[in-house]
């Protein structure tokens, strides 16, 4: 028997405490407590679980998953292709592992849900390692705020969920980073995993963008004045060893194939547009610094205020040099030598929120206030208006609302779900607490930023997922597509019909597609084109319009089916 006054025998007191623990301010100070524990494992799920699984693949992420679909249907590993056609835009790594995961998860997933997923473990290696690295720079507080920092940055909001080669790549590089840190006390382990994370970055997206990694070490060397730190040289030394193999196995099993080519060469296995007129033409060097001061938010202003600040001190202080020379070298070499997309920028973020998980104890009282009150404006409306707008589809009131919303979504009926529902209703509670409970610190002003974010995307997902995937999946439209061929038809030859279109095309339809320019062509009965709602490519004579067709409130796709004449 439990004595009195023992905790077993007073369970009322148990919840005293409790209750007395949440109603106390919580103090973001680094320090950790099993309710911001709590709060940061919510915040972290919440934003890198919703958003994989429960739609099909969209047109940014088509060809990714086109490829993984091939590799996992026709057993082309060391060849990307997509329906057929060979595509070499990046080296296999993240293919294979979203493949793996598409199979390991197809008793429970749909394949593309499954293959997503593999977005969601080169995620969390990238978190895992920013905060290890911001340990290793700062100390044990910097860890969690540079996770915050780089969940709640606007240029990973949604490219962070998509199935995405480059996400293969920032893992790498947060991996490498990682080894910097360790490569002058630690020359070993330091060099083995810079060299790692080095060959993680040319199996996932080439051999060009990886050699950024010795040229950060190598510049940091300059930096610092070590260059007869003989530690520090053969750390690099063993990064390049360790990296080697990476570098070298997928060109070696393409030659070995006998397969490889100047193109595949160049794209894939380089993975730098430089070498054909067509590629270079997406080289921007301007590209990165137009789209960085939303895309790096909220951790640029950050990180230039350190570095303006401490720029005496570069040249001294390790923990300061890494993040600024990754970033200008990181930005120079993806502005000369990688295509201008913004999902290939992911990694210049990695130094931007180093750098800001290192200065924000230093902000000011008015800046860290006014981030605060910025934030909390800014989601707290976003918040509102999607509440607003998900019961005007519901109920129809606001009429306004909902007339706005039938017109984006055509054709697309809004249920209730109660698990949406609660868990929306839940995450928006918890935001709500924890921005009511905050002490006013410079961390809270981050903390605040990241909580918007994850609180909007939430509930994006569990309200208009299904009315996007309606608008933005393929899935009807290849249906409709499929109904009017008939299955003794000799081939359908096509007119710019896209990559992503082609991929889904074949993936949901099992439809493949002759290029119109090819002397095949000339065989075929049937001709599918793609254009805009106004106009589409001009056909001959022969040819007789039998269908058209695009997605759901898709007014800037349309496809014609014809049919030849005679047939």
């Amino acid at each position: 028997m439990p004595v009195t006054g023992s905790p077993s025998a007073n369970p009322g007191r148990r919840v005293d405490k409790f209750s007395t623990k949440i109603g106390q301010p919580i103090v973001f100070d680094g320090r950790s407590t099993p309710i911001k524990t709590a709060l940061f494992i919510i915040l972290c799920a919440g934003w890198i679980l919703p958003g994989l699984i429960g739609h099909d693949p969209w047109k940014t992420e088509s060809t990714t998953f086109g490829i993984i679909y091939s590799m996992l249907q026709e057993g082309n590993w060391l060849l990307p292709a997509v329906a057929g056609i060979p595509n070499s835009d990046y080296p296999p790594l993240y293919y294979w592992v979203a493949a793996a995961m598409a199979k390991i998860f197809s008793p429970i997933l749909p394949l593309h849900d499954g293959a997503r997923l593999a977005t969601a473990l080169f995620i969390a290696i990238t978190l895992t390692y920013t905060h290890k690295t911001a340990r290793r720079l700062f100390d044990e507080r910097a860890g969690r705020i540079s996770v915050v920092l780089l969940i709640g940055s606007l240029g990973i909001f949604v490219r962070g969920h998509e199935m995405n080669p480059e996400v293969g790549g920032l893992a790498g590089i947060a991996v490498a980073l990682y080894g910097l840190t360790r490569i002058r006390s630690e020359t070993t382990k330091g060099g083995i995993t810079t060299g790692v994370g080095t060959g993680i970055v040319a199996m996932a997206i080439g051999i060009v963008p990886a050699l950024v990694i010795p040229a950060i070490a190598i510049t940091l060397v300059w930096m610092l004045g070590e260059w007869k730190n003989r530690l520090f040289q053969r750390g690099i030394g063993v990064a390049l060893l360790a990296a080697l193999p990476f570098m070298v196995v997928y060109p070696a099993s393409l030659l070995i194939l006998g397969t490889i080519s100047p193109l595949m060469w160049t794209d894939a296995i380089l993975g730098a547009p430089l070498l054909e007129a067509i590629t270079r033409t997406s080289i921007d060097p301007i590209f990165y610094v137009r789209i960085l001061p939303w895309f790096g938010l909220p951790a640029l202003p950050l990180a230039v205020w350190l570095w303006w600040k401490d720029r005496r001190k570069m040249r001294e202080r390790f923990e300061l040099a890494l993040p600024f020379i990754s970033f200008i070298v990181l930005l120079l070499w993806w502005s000369f030598f990688r295509e201008a997309n913004d999902a290939v920028g992911l990694a210049l973020l990695l130094p931007l929120v180093l750098a800001g998980a290192g200065v924000l104890d230093r902000l000011s009282r008015s800046a860290a206030s006014f981030m605060d009150w910025f934030s909390l404006l800014f989601f707290g409306l976003l918040v509102t208006a999607i509440w607003l707008y998900w019961i005007a589809a519901i109920v129809g009131v606001p009429e306004s609302f909902a007339r706005n919303m039938a017109t984006q979504v055509p054709g697309f009926a809004f249920t209730f779900g109660w698990l949406p529902f609660c868990v929306a209703m839940a995450l928006t509670l918890v935001w709500v607490y924890a921005v009511a409970r905050a002490h006013r610190n410079s961390r809270r002003a981050v903390v605040n930023w990241a909580a918007g974010i994850t609180v909007v995307w939430v509930l994006l997902n569990m309200f208009a997922l299904s009315a996007l995937n309606h608008r933005q999946s393929y899935r009807s439209t290849a249906a409709a597509l499929r109904v009017q061929l008939p299955e003794t038809r000799k081939c359908v030859a096509a007119i710019n019909l896209g990559e992503p279109q082609r991929a889904m095309l074949d993936y949901f339809a099992q439809l493949r597609f002759v290029k119109a320019e090819l002397n095949l062509a000339t065989g075929c009965d049937w001709l599918l084109t793609q254009g805009s709602k106004e106009s589409g490519p001009k056909v001959d004579s022969v040819w007789q319009l039998s269908w058209e067709g695009s997605r759901p409130g898709d007014n800037s796709e349309r496809f014609r089916l014809y049919r030849r004449l005679g047939d």
